[in-house]
C-alpha cells in the first residue's frame, strides 16, 4: 500500500527571491510565508498536521488554501497507512483509524477541484488518485476492525473496497476471511464464493504468489472443513480440488454471488442420508446432544441451563466422545469445529502444547469438562484433564504429561426442555 496520496507535489512554492518582484506573491505577507515553508519541510506527519492547522486559523483565506488541504490530506494518509499490515500496538492502530476515518468523513472536503488546481493534477491523475485514496483509508479501517476483532465493522469496510474495485483479490481475500471470523455457519457459501474470487483474479490485482499459496491453501482447508471431507482420502481430495476450479470459474465471472447459491456443509449433508431427525439423532448422538447442548446455553435462560452443565464431564459414556476438526491452535488451548467449521469449541490444556506436530484440519476425538460458553459467537469451553485418555487422533507427543486435578463432576448435560 502506498504510504500517502499518488498526486505530483506541485510547482515549487513561490516565497521571496529573485522572481518575487516580477510576480505577485501567492503569500500575504511574511508571516504566511513562514508558515507555509514549515509546513512544506516538516516530515512528520502529525507535526506537519499542526503546522497546517496553525496556518488556517491565521490565513483562513490563503490563496494557496487548495496546496494546503492537500498536504493536510497526504499527512493524514501517511498516518493511516502506518497502521496498515501492523499487529499493534494498539495506539499506534487508533491513530491509524482516525486519521482514515478522518479523511472519509471529509472526502469532499479533502478532494474538491480547488484542491485539484492548487497542486496542478491533471484530471487523469486526479481520478486516479481519488480511487486510490478511498481504497487506502477503507483498507485500513478494514485492516483496524480486524485486529480489533471486530469482524462485521470489518466485514462492511471490505465490502467497500471490492465494490470499489471488483478486480482486488485481496479485498476478496480480506471480505472471505472475515465472514468466517464471524463463525455464522450459514454465511460460509459466501464467504467461500469471496475466497474462491480472491484466488481466481490474475494480471492486475492479483494476490502475489505467496500470499495466493497462502489464500489457496486456506480455501481448501475452509471449503474442505465445511463440506465435510477427509484431505487424507486421494478420493475426496481430488473431488475437493475439481469442486474448487468450478467454483473459481463462477466466482471470476461475477463479482458476487447469486441470490440463491449455496453449497452444502457436512451436516446438511449427513442429514440427507437419513429420513428424519430421529433416524439422524440415533445415527450421530454425539452431534445431537452437543446440538441439544447448544440450543439450551444459547436460549434466553442460557445461564441457567449452564449452572446445570457446568463441571460436567461430557459426553457421557454411552456416546464416548465428540468428533472434531482443529480450527486454530494456541499455546495451551485447541479451538475446534464440532458443528461449526468456524469452531464451536476451546479445548484447554493444563500445559503447553507441541504445536509443531499438529495441523490445522486434523480430525479428532475428545470428551471434556465444561468450564465456560459465549453465546455469539457460541463457543462452548471445556478443560482437558488427562490428554492421553480425553484425546483421540492426534499425536500423543503434542501433550505434556499433566498433573491430576480435581475430579469432574460426572453428571450427564441434561437436555433442554
Amino acid at each position: 500500500m502506498a504510504a500517502a496520496v499518488a498526486l505530483p507535489s506541485g510547482r515549487a512554492w513561490a516565497g521571496p527571491g529573485p522572481q518575487a518582484a516580477q510576480q505577485e506573491s501567492p503569500y500575504k505577507d511574511q508571516s504566511e510565508y513562514e508558515l507555509a515553508q514549515a509546513a512544506d519541510k516538516e516530515t512528520d506527519p502529525h507535526k506537519k498536521i499542526e503546522k497546517i492547522k496553525e496556518w488556517e486559523q491565521k490565513y483562513p483565506d490563503a490563496k494557496l488554501a487548495g496546496r494546503r488541504t492537500f498536504q493536510k490530506a497526504n499527512a493524514l494518509m501517511q498516518i493511516a497507512t502506518a497502521a496498515y499490515g501492523k499487529p499493534g500496538p494498539p495506539e499506534l492502530l487508533e491513530d491509524g483509524r482516525k486519521a482514515a476515518q478522518d479523511v472519509v468523513d471529509n472526502f469532499n472536503t479533502y478532494f474538491t477541484d480547488d484542491v485539484k488546481k492548487g497542486i496542478g493534477a491533471t484530471d487523469d491523475q486526479w481520478k486516479t488518485a481519488l480511487g486510490s485514496v478511498q481504497i487506502q483509508a477503507h483498507a485500513v479501517l478494514g485492516w483496524v476492525d480486524q485486529q480489533k476483532k471486530d469482524y462485521p465493522a470489518a466485514e462492511a469496510e471490505y465490502k467497500k473496497l471490492t465494490g470499489l474495485n471488483p478486480n482486488d483479490a485481496q479485498s476478496y481475500y480480506s471480505l472471505g476471511s472475515a465472514i468466517i471470523a464471524e463463525k455464522n455457519i450459514n454465511r460460509y457459501s459466501e464467504a467461500i464464493y469471496d475466497l474462491a474470487r480472491a484466488t481466481a483474479i490474475q494480471g492486475q490485482g492479483a494476490l502475489p504468489p505467496a500470499g495466493e499459496k497462502t489464500a489457496e491453501d486456506y480455501l481448501t482447508r475452509v471449503y474442505s472443513g465445511y463440506h465435510g471431507d477427509d484431505m487424507k482420502d486421494p478420493k475426496q481430495a481430488q473431488q475437493v480440488k475439481d469442486d474448487i476450479a468450478k467454483l473459481k470459474q463462477q466466482a471470476l465471472a461475477s463479482p458476487t454471488p447469486p441470490p440463491d447459491f449455496h453449497i452444502k456443509n457436512a451436516n446438511e449433508i449427513s442429514q440427507e442420508q437419513f429420513k428424519n431427525q430421529d433416524e439422524f439423532n440415533k445415527a450421530h448422538p454425539d452431534t445431537a446432544l452437543w446440538r441439544n447442548i447448544k440450543t439450551g446455553l444459547t436460549a434466553a435462560d442460557g445461564d441457567t441451563y449452564f449452572a446445570q452443565v457446568k463441571d460436567s464431564l461430557i459426553p457421557p459414556a454411552e456416546i464416548g466422545m465428540f468428533k472434531a476438526k482443529i480450527v486454530t491452535i494456541n499455546e495451551k488451548d485447541i479451538v475446534g469445529s464440532v458443528d461449526n467449521v468456524g469452531g464451536d469449541v476451546t479445548l484447554k490444556f493444563e500445559k503447553a502444547l507441541n504445536t509443531k506436530v499438529l495441523k490445522e484440519g486434523d480430525a479428532f476425538e475428545f470428551k471434556g469438562v465444561v468450564a465456560s460458553y459465549t453465546k455469539e459467537p457460541y463457543m462452548l469451553t471445556v478443560t482437558i484433564d488427562d490428554p492421553k485418555e480425553d484425546i483421540k487422533g492426534l499425536p500423543e507427543n503434542a501433550f505434556s504429561a499433566a498433573p491430576a486435578r480435581r475430579a469432574p463432576v460426572k453428571k450427564a448435560a441434561p437436555k433442554k426442555k
